[in-house]
């Protein structure tokens, strides 16, 4: 396990993160960029990473878009990803199946990321994708006129913008079979978000299907281990004591970087503050917060990281 200090990351460091660490994590939204707008220096610390033969990958939460979607992304503002670079919960759903070899049908309450990342390894998803409408004149449904799947022996939950009562009343009847399968991409109960409105998130769907079913999911997504192990079975070469996880959310990115036994950097760039990081270490000292939740270092944003490494450079050259 890192050791949780919150150091600020100078150029006494600088020697260290590069020199002790092959691969390097990114959370994605609040690091990189904070969506639709990629924040300074992060293209360029990518690549400079890349040159310098560094395994960069991308760890996200975020469901709503595909290996492919998300390095198509990548490729539009600047950096050459593959699709194997990164690791997304709808891909992790699909390599967790896979990895305890499910059979069966899935009703998934999603997006069609999760169709295409399940449909590559051959899984079938039955119904739960896209709307399930109800009748605006409707005011109370009839058990006897919903068409269940008896062939149903997974549930999944992700992120769902179509997402009602009906879909709920579905997960969580198909969940009272107690042989049926119950995954979920995360619980974070706010997605990334801007100024204008407040995004709930996976999190907020799953408890409601978690209260209506009486049933505990096994969660994939960060700070969960599936993450990690779904990292090492993509590349076994991977080692916990040489990566690095860079990301702006306590409770997500740090914990989970803390707990497979990453060293952890966490950037002031999106769901953190200074001051909030000051208060979870207040509580940690009181102990009514984990330390786990502590980062190994912290600097303000990725930009400053990249000027750290260029300035290493800049010394080295001469």
């Amino acid at each position: 396990m890192s050791t949780a200090v919150c150091t600020r990351l100078n150029e006494i460091h600088i020697e260290t993160i590069i020199n002790d660490h092959d691969t390097f994590l990114f959370d994605c939204d609040g690091v990189l960029w904070c969506s639709p707008t990629v924040l300074p220096g992060a293209i360029e610390l990518l690549n400079y990473l890349t040159t310098l033969g560094k395994r960069v990958l991308f760890v996200t939460n975020n469901s709503l878009k595909t290996q492919k979607g998300f390095a198509q992304w990548l490729n539009e503002i600047g950096y050459q990803a593959k699709p194997e670079q990164v690791i997304c919960t709808a891909w992790i759903t699909a390599q967790y199946l896979k990895s305890i070899n499910f059979k069966g049908h899935c009703y998934c309450i999603g997006m069609q990321s999760m169709v295409e990342e399940l449909g590559r390894e051959g899984f079938h998803i039955s119904d739960g994708v896209g709307p399930d409408p109800i009748s605006p004149e409707t005011d109370w449904i009839e058990t006897s006129t919903i068409k269940f799947d008896d062939h149903i022996n997974c549930v999944i939950s992700a992120f769902d913008i179509h997402i009602n009562y009906l879909k709920i009343v579905k997960a969580a009847t198909y969940l009272s079979r107690p042989d049926v399968l119950f995954l979920a991409t995360n619980d974070d109960v706010t997605t990334p978000q801007n100024d204008i409105a407040v995004l709930p998130g996976e999190g907020t769907i799953l408890a409601s299907i978690v209260a209506a079913s009486g049933r505990s999911p096994t969660i994939l997504g960060k700070p969960r281990a599936p993450m990690f192990d779904s990292i090492r079975l993509a590349f076994p070469d991977v080692k916990s004591t040489r990566t690095l996880m860079v990301g702006d959310r306590l409770e997500t990115d740090i914990l989970f970087g803390n707990r497979q036994g990453l060293t952890t950097l966490l950037v002031f760039s999106g769901a953190t503050s200074e001051k909030k990081l000051d208060t979870v270490k207040q509580a940690v000292d009181k102990n009514t917060a984990e330390k786990e939740l502590l980062p190994k270092f912290c600097i303000k944003d990725v930009n400053h990281l990249l000027q750290l490494l260029l300035s290493r450079q800049k010394i080295l050259s001469k």
